[in-house]
């Protein structure tokens, strides 16, 4: 039984040791990744492209219907409160702590070391020059991915609301 147990504690000592010998990411480190990254500029990017993404959801959603003039306030209203609400949260001074986290958990001191070497060479920045084009292109495809479900279960949910007792 000594040994069955002595080869269980050896081969669990192997397969933690490389992780206990990875460096860990400084702070420092990360937010110069971060920087390099173009992360806030990035983020920054992201919320008028939200904004437009809301605004043609409800185009799409809202089409062939007649709204009256207090229908489509409202709705302007909803939109600049909840692009309000997501640029507030979505700020770089919330983002900044949850992204330095994120990347100090997930990668290691050499990881954050050879990703600033890659962002801050020719094709990485190639790649952050053309970030925003892809994710447009990703936020668009994703729509048209969405706007059909959104919308078939928008039917059902007024279908169970005309069918229950309180919607007749």
């Amino acid at each position: 039984m000594k040994p069955l147990i002595r080869g269980l504690l050896l081969s669990t000592a192997m397969l933690v040791a490389p992780m206990a010998w990875a460096t860990p990411a400084t702070d420092s480190q990360v937010d110069t990744l971060l920087e390099v990254m173009r992360a806030r500029q990035t983020l920054e990017a992201v919320l008028p492209q939200i904004r437009g993404s809301q605004q043609q959801m409800v185009g799409q959603l809202t089409a062939g219907k007649t709204l009256s003039d207090g229908q489509r306030e409202q709705l302007s209203r909803y939109l600049d409160k909840s692009s309000a609400r997501i640029a507030k949260v979505l700020a770089w001074e919330n983002m900044q702590p949850i992204y330095r986290d994120i990347y100090r958990q997930t990668f290691s001191a050499e990881d954050i070391d050879a990703m600033i070497a890659f962002y801050s060479s020719p094709a990485g920045r190639n790649l952050l020059d053309k970030m925003p084009q892809l994710m447009q292109n990703s936020m668009s495809a994703v729509q048209k991915v969405l706007v059909p479900v959104l919308q078939d279960l928008q039917k059902d949910i007024e279908a169970e609301a005309a069918a229950s007792p309180e919607g007749k």
